[in-house]
């Protein structure tokens, strides 16, 4: 192969026009749609952790800089040699709204520590109070579904289980960027699963 032949050939730029195209472009749903089109799979979407003994100031850094208002509470992670992964035991969960306002004052009070002292093992839901929703329900209901039940329960994520371990999370947050065309009231004919809503252990 010769020497000319090797080299690219470039041409001028003859627009000064350029393709407007967001960053991370979200699909718009209807509360009709599937659920499965605003669910966050854990295969695909690494969940957010946090150990036990950090403390909430550090807890609501890793949110922020993750994007994430909600973070799994593991204990014991460790690291298979071979395959490289990460495995722990899940023991809670933490929410933005465990970590700010009064609860985090009250905490420290009732404990007699100053405020930067209150970890996250004080501070979380345990994980026989977390309530799930099973994947074979999760996957045949629809958008509307998800949220009447996040508003019945008062509560702004879902997990997901199927055969005994976590397959994902619903988060209202990421519904509402998928919903911002539509008017979100009323739900309409949508009804609760809390019915179908249990503890995880």
């Amino acid at each position: 192969m010769n020497e000319m032949s090797d080299k690219l050939h470039y041409q001028p730029l003859m627009t000064e026009n350029f393709v407007a195209c967001p960053l991370h472009r979200l699909e718009l749903v209807s509360l009709d749609d599937p659920a499965v089109s605003v669910f966050s799979d854990f295969a695909f979407h690494r969940p957010g952790v946090v150990a036990p003994g950090v403390s909430i100031d550090d807890a609501s850094k890793k949110m922020k800089s993750a994007g994430a208002h909600l973070l799994l509470v593991v204990d014991d992670i460790s690291r298979d040699k071979n395959s490289g992964k990460r495995s722990g035991r899940v023991i809670g969960q933490i929410t933005a709204c465990d970590i700010v306002g009064d609860a985090p004052i009250r905490l420290a009070q009732e404990n007699g520590i100053h405020h930067d002292e209150v970890t996250v093992r004080m501070a979380m839901t345990p994980r026989k109070d977390i309530r799930v929703l099973d994947w074979e329900i999760a996957r045949t209901v629809k958008v509307g579904h998800i949220l009447a039940t996040m508003r019945e329960q008062e509560c702004c994520h879902i997990l997901v289980v199927e055969n005994g371990e976590l397959r994902g999370i619903f988060s209202q947050s990421e519904i509402n960027k998928h919903l911002e065309h539509i008017d979100m009231e009323p739900v309409g004919c949508a009804h609760s699963l809390a019915e179908l809503v249990h503890r995880i252990g």
